[in-house]
């Protein structure tokens, strides 16, 4: 692997009310290179809580807490908010879920992709306007010059994604966050925008980190995957080795997958056990 664009030791995420707190993000430490890695697991695990935080962009009365998050040679810790907002979007760039809440319906596309460029580079309307038009074509976009004039309600949920992949990418960013960004498309238009998106990452040598709760996507999509549950990353394994996940939480996921080739009546729901929260991290090619 590469050398680490990011690293993060002992990242805690908590919420307070008078009553009580609440560890939404639990003492979780990982590390990305110029390579995809997932953060799969159920909804409200703290997947995309860990993107968030990472951009310091997390829900008012959270409390965020790390040893260690530093973005190269950078420390988001003690960066202030003028710091980050140079950061966001130019160093990690956030793909989200859903275009229709992501662009801004009063805004032509192409004018929206220029304005994330713009914001970063100190170039004229022209310069930014014949970027804006590459990067569309680069996304595999038809007729770039008649979708930049089109409004977010007047494109498909494919196209969407696509014109979120270029808004995101054109600022050149060293790591891209990806949350849950096909889970809105059909197989078939999420396999082409997954073609997209790799085919960029590649061509830049940008890292990623993939947000989903799709174990089979990743496996074919990710070089690892951090399986989270209850705010904790309870195993971290190589992508193409998640067949030998040993954690019984991860296995519990895989088997309450649909199989076509092993047709049950009903699927397994995972049992859950509170000493996950405070167990080992299973890692793949330590003892068992």
């Amino acid at each position: 692997m590469t050398d680490n664009l990011l690293e993060v030791r002992h990242l805690n995420v908590v919420f307070k009310d008078r009553r009580r707190e609440n560890h939404a993000v639990r003492d979780i430490s990982f590390s990305i290179g110029r390579e995809k890695v997932a953060i799969v697991g159920e909804s409200g695990s703290g997947k995309s809580l860990t993107g968030r935080a990472l951009l310091k962009l997390t829900p008012q009365g959270a409390s965020v807490s790390a040893e260690k998050m530093w973005l190269g040679d950078t420390d988001l810790m003690n960066t202030s908010e003028r710091g980050m907002r140079k950061i966001r979007g130019k160093r990690i760039s956030m793909i989200m879920q859903d275009p229709k809440f992501s662009l801004n319906p009063l805004m032509r596309v192409g004018q929206q992709i220029n304005e994330a460029y713009r914001t970063h580079f100190n170039v004229g309307e022209h310069a930014a306007r014949a970027k804006t038009l590459l990067m569309l074509e680069a996304v595999n976009i038809r007729d770039p010059e008649r979708v930049f004039r089109l409004y977010p309600h007047e494109i498909s949920g494919g196209m969407g994604q696509r014109i979120m992949i270029a808004m995101m990418l054109i600022p050149e960013p060293d790591l891209i966050i990806a949350d849950e960004p096909t889970s809105a498309l059909d197989v078939t238009v999420r396999q082409q925008v997954l073609g997209v998106l790799d085919a960029l990452l590649a061509r830049r040598n940008t890292g990623l980190l993939f947000i989903t709760h799709d174990l089979g996507l990743v496996a074919g999509f990710c070089d690892r995957v951090l399986v989270m549950y209850g705010g904790r990353i309870l195993e971290e394994i190589a992508a193409d080795r998640l067949h030998n996940a040993r954690h019984p939480y991860t296995r519990a996921l895989l088997a309450s997958q649909p199989d076509l080739h092993r047709p049950v009546d009903m699927l397994a729901i995972p049992a859950r056990d509170p000493a996950w929260l405070s167990g080992p991290v299973y890692r793949y090619g330590d003892a068992c």
